[in-house]
């Protein structure tokens, strides 16, 4: 199963996402953002692209409610179990914050921050993207592909090569 994870988007439509992500959410399984979305517009037009694109709530999504984007989901795919949530307050600790979210959950996948990490805390995966579209951080923005396969998984962080 290959998973396509972007997050930080700050966008309304998907005509503002980078080609190669366009792209990567086409051919994916199923497609994660982990918020700050701006605009439900960009969730519709991934979901006219990729029907199995889940998505969150972020910090900067004020006009959108629980009920249409909720603040934090669990997802699973196979055997492994995937906390999905944005993230707040201060980017110091935002991990340890996060581990008590979700209960028994392999990875988290968050964003917030615009700094893409993939790294282990205690039995728990962290994976944050970045942002394809207004990465803090690099030259380049970011996006990470989440492969599982038999109950084992990996990802990789892509910089935006256009």
């Amino acid at each position: 199963m290959r998973i396509l994870i972007i997050s930080d988007t700050h966008s309304d439509s998907i005509e503002k996402l980078p080609a190669a992500v366009l792209t990567e959410a086409k051919g994916a399984d199923a497609v994660l953002h982990a918020g700050d979305i701006i605009g439900l517009g960009l969730i519709t037009g991934l979901r006219s692209i990729n029907p199995s694109t889940y998505a969150v709530r972020g910090n900067m999504d004020t006009m959108v409610t629980e009920e249409l984007l909720p603040a934090k989901r669990t997802l699973r795919f196979g055997e492994v179990t995937i906390g999905l949530t944005h993230g707040e307050g201060s980017p110091f600790g935002l991990e340890n914050r996060l581990l008590y979210e979700f209960d028994g959950a392999d990875i988290i996948v968050y964003g917030h921050t615009h700094k893409p990490f993939w790294g282990k805390i205690g039995d728990v995966h962290f994976l944050n993207p970045g942002s394809p579209t207004a990465n803090r951080y690099q030259p380049q923005g970011t996006y990470a592909l989440l492969f599982i396969e038999h109950g084992r998984f990996r990802a990789e962080i892509k910089q935006i090569q256009e």
